[in-house]
């Protein structure tokens, strides 16, 4: 992963500037005796570079331990957000399955009252026919 390629580097970059500032503040005097001012200049310019780039790598370190952070964030949001999802499909389908019970008895229901309002209409002429052949029966 790129966060632990950045971690090697900046350890090893970080273990290199000890390094340097240690051999740095141990051989100055020496190397003072040694080189000249042009030398010096060049070293601490090179110096100031390596500090620079070791300052690069902290601020890219910490913002790559940033953007783990936030990722890291945003993937339990989306776990929590899958959860989330999948109980409302799961509400979801118990209550389309109850819809579908409450259809198929509602139905059922109102066959019933047709089949009961078919039957009192033929009770009822049956009713009318009786009575109408009993006063044709008692007039003849």
């Amino acid at each position: 992963m790129n966060v632990n390629n950045y971690k090697r580097d900046y350890e090893t970059h970080f273990k290199n500037l000890r390094k340097a500032r240690l051999s740095y503040t141990d051989d100055a005097d020496h190397l003072n005796e040694l080189l000249g001012t042009e030398h010096r200049n060049v070293l601490a310019s090179n110096s100031e570079r390596l500090e620079r780039s070791s300052k690069r790598l902290e601020d890219g370190y910490r913002m790559a331990t940033e953007t783990e952070e936030i990722g890291q964030n945003v993937l339990n949001n989306l776990a929590q957000d899958r959860e989330k999802i999948n109980n409302a499909r799961n509400r979801l389908n118990n209550v389309d399955s109850s819809l579908t019970q409450s259809s198929r008895l509602l139905n059922s229901m109102y066959r019933r009252v047709i089949q009961n309002k078919v039957l009192m209409f033929i009770i009822g002429v049956i009713i009318v026919l009786i009575i109408v052949l009993a006063l044709y029966g008692m007039l003849k």
